[in-house]
């Protein structure tokens, strides 16, 4: 085995540790670490099988087989890319009608606390409407005059 074998090797093994401890500290998902592990495999395959990257680069027609491997890698690094634009997209999908939802609950709960005091603004309140709704805005929203059992005119 060649030093350039056993680099890639090592090169490898710590890019799989690496890899295990991101998801053991929850920084990475499972589902986005099975693509980092097939690199890893693919890196390990190509450092151990000796000829594999000569017969690739032949097949493809590539007269020196790095040029082959930087190919392999831009096209790799395409796919992520494009995976990620994708990813991104849908998560700006998802902002956008979150945000929207939650306009429509925070106009909803203004008219709600308008129609409870008579179009004064609730104090504690800001002005916020989410920010708001806590335990001291249902004690006073839960109406002026009312009386909770045991309560006297002391």
């Amino acid at each position: 085995m060649s030093k350039v074998q056993i680099f890639s090797l090592i090169i490898s093994l710590l890019l799989a540790l690496v890899i295990f401890q991101l998801i053991r500290k929850k920084k990475l998902k499972e589902q986005y670490s099975l693509l980092w592990f097939l690199t890893v495999v693919v890196m390990m395959v190509l450092a151990l099988w000796e000829g594999l990257l000569y017969r690739i680069s032949s097949l493809l027609g590539i007269a020196v087989p790095s040029n082959a491997l930087f190919m392999l890698a831009l096209l790799f690094m395409f796919a992520m890319s494009l995976h990620y634009s994708m990813l991104v997209s849908r998560l700006t999908d998802q902002t956008k009608m979150l945000s929207q939802r939650l306009a429509i609950l925070d106009r909803d709960i203004r008219k709600e606390r308008a129609d409870r005091t008579g179009g004064v603004e609730v104090p504690g309140t800001g002005g916020a409407g989410i920010q708001g709704t806590g335990s001291t805005d249902v004690q006073e929203t839960s109406g002026a005059g009312s009386r909770n059992e045991g309560d006297t005119d002391d």
